[in-house]
């Protein structure tokens, strides 16, 4: 058998390297997949804080309109009581009329009135103080939030790029196998002539004793061991044997298709299209010799030669 091309380790290398890259891929297109999430529930969160501040915010201004409202009305109700008592005089004002029953009147609406500001005006003074704390810390979170957001975008845009430049060193990668594929096709081309022509040299070496079919056009070449077993294995050396179906000719017992692809590779196409067991030895030893060059044993795997 032909020593193994060169061309085949940086084939096998190639594949190698596209498998990884493949894989790289798949992992980069998940961790996008996972940041995109990630990016979105950032996004709901962030659009949740910005509805949440701003029901607040409305909150708030309620609230301190209605404070507003109520101290104007407190105040408005304490005049009102005073005047609707009868009253129109100051506590000390009373103690120089002798007035005592209305200072006295005077002085606990007076003490009632402002009472009843000071604790409602405590209460929603506290109220507000309560909102403005919650939005405080509403703010807070959604200035992480928005930060985590930020992060996320610039992750996912990162993966993005790698993948990308990942994409296009996988295309790299195939586009050199591809061009090593076919420079490994073509030396394999060149080893079967130079098998043909190496073989043709070799011709006066001695062969198998078996009559030829024709008269030979061309120089009987040595079979190497393992040809000579599939002779045997396949025809007993028959180079006129036909299989019962008529499908397979000769002493290798070709098919047509595979001989008119053998001869061609030998260099013999004037034998393309001719019943290899039609053919003389010299020229099935010669076909055989070029197919076994290009595919090895391959062809021949179901005999017990190897």
């Amino acid at each position: 058998m032909l020593p193994r091309p060169a061309a085949a380790d940086e084939i096998a290398t190639l594949k190698a390297q596209a498998k990884t890259i493949s894989q790289e891929l798949i992992q980069d297109q998940l961790q996008i997949g996972a940041y995109q999430q990630q990016y979105s529930v950032a996004s709901q969160k962030v659009a949740a804080d910005n509805e949440a501040v701003a029901q607040l915010a409305r909150q708030v201004g309620q609230d301190r309109r209605r404070i507003d409202t109520r101290t104007v009305a407190v105040r408005q109700l304490a005049i009102t009581s005073y005047m609707d008592s009868g009253g129109e005089m100051s506590g000390s004002d009373a103690v120089f009329t002798g007035n005592v029953d209305n200072a006295a009147l005077a002085d606990e609406y007076t003490q009632l009135s402002a009472g009843n500001i000071d604790t409602a005006l405590d209460q929603l003074q506290g109220a507000r103080h309560a909102l403005q704390t919650q939005l405080v810390t509403l703010q807070q979170q959604q200035t992480k939030d928005q930060a985590d957001e930020a992060q996320q975008a610039a992750d996912l845009a990162q993966s993005i790029t790698t993948t990308n430049a990942m994409a296009s060193q996988h295309a790299l990668v195939t586009g050199q196998l591809a061009a090593a594929v076919a420079k490994e096709a073509a030396a394999q081309s060149a080893a079967a002539a130079a098998a043909i022509a190496a073989a043709q040299k070799a011709a006066h070496q001695p062969a198998l004793t078996v009559a030829r079919l024709g008269p030979p056009s061309i120089a009987d070449p040595v079979l190497p061991p393992y040809l000579r077993c599939v002779v045997q294995a396949e025809s007993g050396g028959n180079y006129g044997a036909v299989s019962p179906s008529g499908t397979y000719m000769g002493a290798f017992q070709f098919s047509q298709a595979t001989w008119n692809m053998a001869a061609r590779a030998a260099g013999l196409s004037q034998l393309v299209g001719v019943p290899p067991n039609l053919a003389s030895r010299a020229e099935q030893d010669a076909v055989a010799v070029a197919l076994y060059a290009m595919d090895g044993e391959q062809p021949w795997l179901g005999d017990r030669c190897r």
